[in-house]
């Protein structure tokens, strides 16, 4: 388990470099910031990895990016645990923020 969250944290900061690639942070349910990722695929869509309310890393796969459109998938975490989330795109069709949420792992907003 915390090889998995050390990997994630990782990712996280490794893509900060890549080109294509926005972070963001925002509010979470335990009061806390929720910091997030998300990286432009080589499909033309988007890869999100969000750090959740207890600590896991979860991730999801956008594949529809639009103008002024928003996208629901689900969330994979290192926790074992699981929800959802959703990406609001800009005019451009550029992710502008991401929701998640789940019964285990909180929920949150993350602006990029």
């Amino acid at each position: 388990m915390k090889s998995n969250l050390i990997a994630g944290s990782v990712i996280l900061l490794l893509a900060g470099c890549v080109e294509g690639t926005m972070t963001g942070t925002g509010a979470n349910s335990s009061g806390g910031t929720s910091s997030g990722t998300m990286r432009e695929r080589s499909d033309g869509g988007y890869a999100l990895g969000v750090t959740v309310d207890d600590g896991a890393f979860c991730s999801a796969i956008f594949r529809n990016p639009r103008p002024g459109g928003s996208e629901l998938r689900p969330l994979s975490c290192t926790n074992g645990e699981g929800g959802n989330a959703t990406v609001l795109y800009d005019d451009d069709g550029e992710p502008r923020s991401a929701t998640y949420g789940g019964l285990e792992i909180g929920s949150g907003t993350v602006q990029f």
